[in-house]
């Protein structure tokens, strides 16, 4: 399953002026209604200079089933500690080593 797997979470946005958050991390816990990840978020802000904002830090985030908007599966080897962003036109990507860059949003 998806246990000890690095996922890149982007959750529901409930209206348009809403910021768009992803959080990447390692799956600690998975239930049936939660899943607990121990990561880091990035915030995209339409508009910035920097439109990625990446915690400094990881943390522990538990996350309701209901508020994820999807889940993706990346390399085992993925750099939680050192992501790196790449903008290419109007979509921000996190730039995945071993595998297709993952998109976070656009600006």
């Amino acid at each position: 399953m998806l246990n000890n797997k690095i996922v890149k979470v982007r959750f529901k946005k409930y209206y348009s002026e809403q910021k768009s958050w992803v959080f990447i991390g390692k799956v600690v816990k998975l239930t049936e209604n939660w899943i607990m990840l121990e990561g880091k978020g990035i915030l995209v802000i339409k508009g910035a200079v920097h439109p990625a904002d990446i915690d400094a830090n990881q943390r522990v985030l538990l996350i309701p089933r209901d508020n994820i908007a999807h889940i993706r599966v990346l390399p085992d080897n993925f750099d939680i500690e050192n992501i790196k962003i790449e903008t290419r036109g109007i979509r921000i990507f996190a730039v995945v080593k071993d595998g297709p860059d993952t998109s976070i949003n656009e600006i």
